[in-house]
């Protein structure tokens, strides 16, 4: 009987400092976001408007861009062939038209 409890303490005592290292860890956790969402400027709110920011420029520079030239025609003699490169899916058509002058 004697070894058997001698054999459990190390195991409770694994328990008792895993136990203990997960209080250190959450209090570290805890520091570090008190620090991230406290002061009068705190650093999220840096990162927040850092990211807003650079959004609205991306979406400023994507909405000005210029759209893709999608027609091309070309003439021989009385024969005017058009080709449309950007077909549109939710109404394709066939994609050249021959014109007869």
């Amino acid at each position: 009987m004697m070894m058997r409890t001698q054999t459990l303490r190390p195991v409770a005592r694994r328990r008792k400092m895993a136990g203990q290292s997960l209080i250190e860890y959450l209090v570290v956790l805890l520091v570090g976001v008190i620090v991230l969402v406290t002061g009068t400027d705190p650093p999220i709110q840096k990162l927040a408007t850092a990211i807003r920011d650079y959004y609205t420029d991306y979406s400023y520079a994507i909405s000005i861009s210029s759209m893709p030239n999608c027609f091309v025609s070309a003439n021989a003699g009385p024969v005017t062939v058009g080709v449309d490169k950007c077909i549109d899916l939710q109404d394709p058509k066939w994609p050249v038209d021959v014109s007869f002058n």
